[in-house]
């Protein structure tokens, strides 16, 4: 689009704008007139503008939807690749439609991402800079840079935490890719507060969605050092902008700068993020994270938690008393954990976020965010009916670490042409083998290729995993987690009662074809869900497979009952499948198993991209 159309239908939208922002219109203004006034004296940058122009919009929903209606309303067609522009017609092409939206199918461009950073930073500095650029070739100094996957025409945004800094200026900031040359550069301007090691973090956006993470280590120190800074290539980005963003975004980092603390950012689709101050953690999370899930596990039997670990005995509990108890476990978590600030912006926002998909972007490993039930804990004049996981389109990911924890982003399409189940007949769940049949259905009705070895002992599940000739793989069996060790001895157990420990995921032939693929992987196993720490990084099933590649990974995080379990299943394949996205697909499942009466329809926790769909070939 040229950047006159673009002026010409702002211009017609004019006088609408004051009253559709409100008292977000004198900013709004002056950051407009800014651009125009850019464009006047310097109409060589007009690519820049328009990038620029776009990208304010897009950052108020009230101006950006009339702007969409605008185009709508006046058609733009004849779009010429050579000059990248379109004259004014009727209908209105898809293609604009999709940028504008943020989601426009673009071509896909290479790029490489350099990070140049001081390793270390005196204490007395008033300033360092952090700086980021998008390069068109690959620099000559960073020797193993990787290369980014990013779509040409929409803009890219980069946020910075840096805990032990303080920021000087804006910690988000958006650049435009070029054709065939560099980027501007990003410069964020930190200055030392705290001595100690710490990182220095940037997330990539494009398109609305989370594109990537890069982390620098820096310790501040007490003595004068040459600030000399350092290049380092970013992790590898790549984003599917076809595939609508989610509409609520929430970061959850596990700080352990000076002392453990939780760090929470909220994202709203096409809003700069915003970031609360740290939540101090004083006990011990894995501690905590123990006890909480032995009560669930306790609970999900519907026994009496407290009168089991205080008394010793095993008192069952009226169906109506569970329910209470799990609620109270989610409220719990609401009054503990959750920073009052992101409380009053939930208080204000309920009703806007009811419904909406939400992704989860956490780095620890033992919160069950999906158990969060708001509710006003300071006036008591409202309560939610239900938890995040069911008021909400809610799924997790893992973000890209440089312990190799995470993934860069979660892929749109979830392929499904070859699925293979493993269901031991020696595991004694009577409903795993119903819940064979249902997966054997779904392979005749959708007219898959059935890749499920003719039993799944462990030579045989080996077999299959190296072969690579599955993009989905569904587990119905025992699990078990041990937190001292949850990556060697967390495991399904298979025909014969042999384990499969995450440790399997490994090998060339395994891990390749996971990464192309990006397959999915739901095992509904009691615990398979859970994580911990191992020698390293995170450890557990999510992690490895989330980091290996996997594009979706859905299991319990405690133990689940048979027939619940089994409903979860029908109903989650009966709704994925019929065309929903994976947010409101799991939350179906989870309605199905409440019904059951037991908390199963709690306990599962799924990785992967909320408005996420199947993609059949």
């Amino acid at each position: 689009m040229e950047i006159q159309t673009l002026l010409q239908l702002i211009g017609a939208i004019w006088a609408e704008l004051s009253a559709l922002l409100g008292d977000k219109w004198p900013d709004f203004e002056e950051a407009l007139q800014g651009y125009l006034e850019r464009l006047e004296t310097e109409p060589d940058q007009a690519l820049f503008v328009q990038v620029w122009i776009l990208d304010l919009f897009s950052q108020h929903p009230p101006a950006h939807g009339r702007l969409l209606a605008e185009i709508e309303q006046q058609g733009l067609e004849s779009y010429s690749p050579t000059t990248r522009s379109y004259t004014i017609k009727s209908p209105l092409p898809a293609v604009l439609t999709r940028l504008l939206q943020e989601e426009a199918a673009s071509s896909t461009v290479i790029r490489y991402t350099d990070i140049s950073c001081p390793r270390r930073a005196w204490i007395e500095s008033p300033r360092i800079s952090v700086v980021v650029r998008l390069a068109a070739r690959r620099p000559a100094y960073s020797a193993d840079a990787r290369e980014l996957a990013l779509q040409e025409d929409l803009p890219v945004r980069v946020r910075i935490r840096a805990p032990g800094f303080e920021p000087l200026n804006e910690p988000e900031q958006t650049t435009a890719i070029l054709p065939g040359a560099d980027s501007p550069a990003l410069v964020f301007d930190l200055r030392p507060r705290q001595v100690g090691p710490t990182h220095v973090s940037l997330d990539f956006f494009q398109g609305g969605n989370p594109a990537g993470t890069a982390s620098v280590p820096v310790e501040i120190v007490e003595r004068q050092v040459a600030e000399t800074p350092a290049a380092h290539a970013a992790q590898r980005l790549s984003v599917d902008v076809g595939l609508a963003p989610p509409e609520l975004m929430l970061y959850i980092t596990y700080e352990h700068f000076q002392k453990p603390a939780l760090v929470f950012e909220l994202r709203r689709r096409g809003q700069v993020g915003r970031t609360f101050s740290p939540l101090a953690l004083e006990g011990d999370p894995r501690a905590q994270a123990e006890r909480l899930y032995e009560r669930l596990t306790v609970l999900t039997r519907q026994e009496d938690p407290t009168g089991q670990a205080v008394l010793g005995e095993r008192r069952l509990l009226p169906a109506e008393d569970v329910d209470r108890q799990l609620k109270q476990f989610g409220q719990n978590l609401w009054r503990a954990l959750i920073p009052k600030e992101l409380k009053d912006v939930y208080a204000a926002e309920r009703a806007d976020w009811r419904d909406k998909s939400l992704l989860i972007v956490s780095d620890e490993p033992y919160i069950p965010w999906e158990l969060v039930w708001p509710y006003d804990d300071l006036a008591g004049e409202w309560e939610d009916a239900e938890p995040w996981c069911l008021s909400t389109r809610l799924a997790r990911w893992l973000r890209r670490d440089e312990q190799g924890n995470g993934h860069e982003a979660p892929p749109a399409p979830l392929q499904l042409s070859a699925l293979a189940c493993l269901a031991p007949t020696d595991s004694g769940l009577k409903a795993a083998q119903a819940e064979q049949s249902i997966l054997a259905g779904l392979v005749d009705q959708y007219q898959l290729a059935d890749c499920s070895p003719a039993s799944p002992t462990w030579p045989a599940v080996m077999d299959l995993l190296e072969g690579g000739d599955y993009d989905w793989l569904h587990v119905a069996a025992h699990g078990n987690f041990y937190a001292a060790s949850p990556g060697t001895d967390s495991a399904i157990w298979l025909q014969g009662k042999r384990p499969l420990t995450p440790e399997a995921i490994v090998g060339p032939a395994i891990e390749r074809h996971i990464r192309q693929q990006r397959p999915a992987f739901v095992f509904n196993a009691c615990y398979t869900g859970r994580q911990g720490y191992g020698l390293t990084r995170l450890a557990g099933w999510a992690n490895r497979l989330i980091s290996t590649g996997a594009g979706l990974f859905l299991a319990p995080l405690w133990t689940v009952r048979d027939v619940s379990a089994l409903a979860f299943a029908r109903s989650f394949y009966r709704s994925f499948l019929g065309g929903e996205t994976l947010g409101e697909s799991v939350r179906q499942g989870r309605r199905a198993a409440r019904a059951e009466g037991d908390p199963t329809w709690l306990a599962y926790s799924v990785y992967g991209h909320p408005n996420a769909r199947v993609a059949w070939e």
